[in-house]
């Protein structure tokens, strides 16, 4: 066995180990856990084939080429689905959704005459031209059907943000930037294996860098997926920090009470200053000033124009804007007067601070010093 074959098998034994115990983990968000699991379950199958190729033991293992083809159709659904499962409230698996599916379904039931062949048979159809020009044919269907689940599942991943922006004024440790990592690493792979089919198309075979580049990138995928997906926490809202989904124009907030509580909450904000905790929700917002979460949503996105996420990180920005100039502040690192503001983490204060002020922390200190 050559090193590019032990890596492969590295991440095929590192996926089949975290993919049963994400199955079985019994903690968590269950439903997630287990999608998660299956998936990294059919990355490790999808790369085994390569194995079987690369060490001349096809006569020996034939009853395992071009199964590992097959389970490219479920990387879309498992993947979406597991999304959904981390953002969506009480989420189930329903029968409906064995409908995404059926083309593997169709799939395997497109190879049924294939994998009943003898061995013989079976080895010299799997090399022959005509095999080869057929995988490339499905496979390319197979890179297109992903594509199509990575644009829903990329329009999850926004929504989900969007939303937990009106209620959470901190989100590094809630949000799904490291899926997003997942979905261009998809990206990148799967876009790798449609510019092999087209350059062979073109007849320039490119095949033997297929072999190496697509198993050990998938390898990556597996560890880096397993890895984040077991830090993964429940990302979702409480129930008592879940606004009911009510159109303002229905709201019973009139206009002149609406008003009061707006001078409520900027009076609130400039004395107490609440933004520095930086776990603020607006259910503990709204628990102190005594003012419903859809209320105080409501106002805030009326009134102030802005969702809770941006108003509560504007006030932390003005805070650290203080400190920047202040000789106290002066004292302080950048991570510390980040600290100090409210911020949890280096990166949301410099993304906020720059949304806000048009520069970096250091920049504004440089000007202002």
């Amino acid at each position: 066995m050559d090193f590019i074959s032990f890596l492969i098998l590295f991440g095929i034994c590192v996926g089949v180990f975290l993919g049963f115990l994400l199955i079985t983990l019994g903690k968590g968000n269950k439903s997630a856990n287990r999608l998660l699991g299956y998936l990294l379950l059919s990355f490790s199958f999808s790369i085994s084939g390569f194995i079987i190729e690369r060490n001349d033991v096809a006569a020996k293992y034939s009853f395992l080429l071009g199964l590992s083809q097959i389970v490219l159709f479920l990387f879309g659904p498992l993947f979406y689905f597991y999304v959904k499962a981390l953002t969506k409230r009480k989420f189930s698996f329903r029968e409906q959704h064995l409908l995404h599916f059926l083309p593997f379904l169709f799939l395997i039931l497109y190879y049924i005459p294939f994998i009943i062949k003898n061995p013989a048979d079976k080895l010299a159809f799997y090399y022959s031209e005509a095999r080869r020009f057929e995988s490339m044919a499905i496979l390319s269907v197979q890179i297109l059907h992903l594509f199509i689940y990575i644009f829903y599942t990329n329009k999850l991943i926004r929504k989900h943000e969007k939303k937990i922006m009106t209620t959470m004024s901190s989100i590094d440790k809630i949000n799904l930037r490291w899926l997003r990592m997942g979905i261009y690493l998809f990206a990148g792979v799967f876009g790798f294996m449609m510019f092999i089919i087209v350059m062979f198309i073109a007849g320039i075979d490119l095949f033997a860098y297929f072999q190496i580049i697509v198993p050990l990138s998938v390898s990556t995928i597996i560890c880096l997926m397993g890895f984040y997906g077991l830090k993964q926490p429940i990302i979702f809202q409480n129930d008592e920090e879940k606004i009911k989904k009510k159109k303002y124009e229905k709201s019973a907030l009139i206009d002149s009470v609406s008003e009061e509580y707006l001078q409520k909450l900027l009076c609130y904000m400039d004395t107490e200053k609440p933004y520095l905790q930086c776990n603020l929700t607006l259910q503990k917002l709204s628990s102190a000033l005594g003012i419903t979460p859809h209320h105080l949503s409501q106002i805030i996105n009326e009134k102030l124009n802005q969702n809770f996420f941006d108003f509560i990180n504007q006030y932390r920005v003005k805070e650290a804007q203080n400190l920047l100039v202040h000789p106290k502040g002066q004292l302080l690192t950048i991570l510390a007067i980040s600290e100090e503001s409210g911020f949890n983490s280096k990166t949301a204060f410099n993304t906020a601070f720059k949304k806000v002020t048009n520069m970096t922390p250091s920049e504004f200190r440089k000007n202002n010093g």
